[in-house]
């Protein structure tokens, strides 16, 4: 068993690059002026840091909890702001442990990995809807704050050789309050995809014995944040994955599954994943092609971004834009995207944003 961090010490220099990172991310563009207004200086920051964890007095102020409505859904999630220490602490974790990361995470966990996400999911499920058989798609209930800590420093343990990096991460677990992770945390998404890398690896494994081969029992997997679709050629050996997958995230994981339903791949039952709705049809030539377009209620509020746009070009329009992109260059949507004039509208949005960070970049404007 490869081991990872051996030796690992949290130095400066280690904090600095950390710091550097999340400068870097959405969450560093944010709330970088509340370096400036709570510590005085980035050098105090990192100093502060490095003292602590070397002291084994690591401290966060409390976190900032507000409730949020899913628009796709309805749900109500309970979203979690941490102090800016506690945001680079994260990074200092997650780029620490990235190694063991990129050993572990699935190549089909699509979600929160740089380069993937929708144009990996769409362009999976365009090659294997195709092939037929059989599909069951699957969710984990409440999966944040079902996945204890003690599941998450198991994985930690048995793989990391770093002190530090140990009770660093034993400390930002220690400010979810509710005993799971917490939404909004960039520790607590990577956190749960290692947790989820476990099932991916189960699914891998499962197989059956047929005249002396060995037969594996999924075809194909993808999992997009906590939502996974398995296929299979044979209805029998997908209810027997889906069945020891349940088993073992219950055992291993104290994870559960919401009620699923195994369905054949056909126009009636098309695949919905990660925003994409996926089928298999018959063109009016007769030949069978791959539709890919996106789910109805995604489609509606991309309409509606690009539609505020043309209205009013600031600059929460134009992130807006950039973030449904997306969906329209990875699915069929050349008719929406040529007779509304997406692309132009696209260009000028990152024109807008582009623009802003030079200004913010330059004059420290936000």
């Amino acid at each position: 068993m490869k081991s990872y961090c051996k030796g690992l010490v949290v130095d400066r220099e280690a904090v600095e690059s950390a710091y550097s990172a999340w400068l870097s991310s959405d969450s560093g563009h944010k709330n970088a002026h509340r370096v400036l207004e709570e510590y005085g200086s980035a050098a105090a920051l990192v100093e502060e840091i490095l003292w602590e964890v070397t002291m084994r007095r690591l401290t966060f102020r409390p976190i900032v909890r507000y409730k949020r409505l899913e628009p796709t859904n309805g749900k109500v999630r309970t979203i979690g702001i941490a102090s800016v220490k506690q945001q680079v602490v994260d990074y200092v974790v997650v780029t620490a442990i990235q190694g063991l990361l990129d050993a572990k995470v699935g190549y089909y966990q699509v979600a929160a990995v740089k380069g993937k996400g929708q144009k990996v999911c769409a362009r999976a499920l365009r090659r294997w809807v195709p092939e037929g058989g059989y599909y069951v798609k699957a969710d984990v209930r409440k999966c944040y704050p079902s996945i204890g800590h003690d599941v998450v420093m198991r994985i930690l343990r048995k793989y990391v050789r770093s002190a530090n990096v140990l009770y660093c991460a034993e400390s930002l677990l220690a400010t979810y309050e509710h005993g799971g992770l917490e939404i909004g945390s960039y520790f607590s998404l990577c956190a749960a995809q290692l947790v989820l890398s476990c099932a991916y690896h189960h699914v891998e494994g499962l197989h059956k014995t047929r005249r002396d081969r060995r037969v594996s029992l999924v075809s194909h997997q993808i999992w997009h944040l906590d939502d996974v679709m398995l296929f299979s050629r044979g209805k029998r050996d997908l209810r027997m994955a889906m069945r020891s997958l349940e088993h073992y995230m219950a055992s291993e994981l104290g994870l559960e599954l919401k009620p699923w339903k195994i369905c054949k791949v056909s126009p009636d039952e098309p695949c919905d994943m990660g925003g994409f709705v996926v089928r298999h049809l018959r063109s009016r030539t007769g030949k069978m092609r791959v539709r890919v377009t996106v789910r109805h209620g995604t489609f509606l509020r991309t309409r509606r971004a690009f539609r505020a746009f043309a209205r009013r070009p600031g600059l929460a329009a134009s992130y807006r834009v950039i973030s449904y992109w997306g969906k329209l260059v990875h699915s069929d949507s050349y008719g929406f995207v040529s007779r509304t004039g997406a692309r132009l509208a696209f260009n000028r949005a990152r024109r807008i944003v582009a623009a802003h960070d030079r200004m913010e970049a330059k004059y420290g404007m936000s």
